[in-house]
């Protein structure tokens, strides 16, 4: 399973096509330039099956505006370790302003660049875990090394995680399943004892699905 990169550095001529909309900040640093470390969302990915969560390509990203000045931050409430981006919106040839969820930051700068540090990751989440992303940076790279990425550990969970996440397709299936039946029985497509045994078999499935899938992220899914 892999992602093909159109570009591994974007530039303000690229703005009408990207979307920094639910992307994570991480670290800022304000120099000459204002860099963000961030978690970019290349694709949302249509579930395999319809009533399932989205899934994500998502890679770790510097997202740097040249010369920034007139910084001024709008923000109502306090942020912990990371803050997450509305949109990113631009007036005229130099005004921007980051909306977050937590507030604004507006300033001024004569475009951006952002670089696709790494390699996309599949995600279930919109998120790449601190661990497996090599923490945080504000590198402008194209090829940052990571050596979490194919760490035992983590190459294992990553392995369960697509199991179960095959086990989520399947119970979701069996629930569909489920329902049409119901709606067999209320339409008296289905004699009694057909519908008790049928019934008895998908719950049957079901709870083995729910007892492998207890205490994954994919419990509730």
């Amino acid at each position: 399973m892999s992602y093909r990169l159109e570009k591994q550095v974007w530039t303000d001529a690229d703005f009408e096509q990207m979307s920094w909309h639910d992307c994570n900040i991480y670290k800022i640093r304000l120099t000459e330039d204002l860099e963000l470390d961030i978690d970019y969302i290349l694709q949302w990915n249509k579930p395999d099956l319809e009533g399932m969560p989205f899934t994500f390509w998502v890679a770790p990203a510097t997202l740097v505006f040249k010369s920034a000045q007139d910084l001024a931050f709008d923000f109502d409430i306090g942020f912990g370790n990371a803050f997450e981006i509305e949109d990113i919106e631009k007036e005229g040839n130099s005004r921007w302003t980051i909306i977050t969820q937590q507030g604004d930051i507006h300033f001024s700068s004569k475009g951006y660049e952002q670089y696709i540090r790494q390699e996309p990751f599949f995600e279930f989440g919109q998120t790449i875990s601190f661990i497996e992303r090599n923490g945080h940076s504000l590198d402008r790279t194209t090829n940052q090394e990571n050596p979490n990425r194919i760490r035992e550990d983590v190459v294992q969970q990553r392995q369960k995680d697509l199991e179960d996440y095959e086990n989520v397709k399947k119970r979701h299936l069996k629930k569909q399943e489920l329902e049409q039946l119901l709606k067999a029985r209320e339409n008296y497509e289905i004699d009694t004892k057909q519908y008790l045994l049928k019934k008895k078999e998908i719950n049957d499935r079901l709870f083995s699905y729910d007892y492998f899938l207890k205490g994954t992220r994919f419990e509730s899914w």
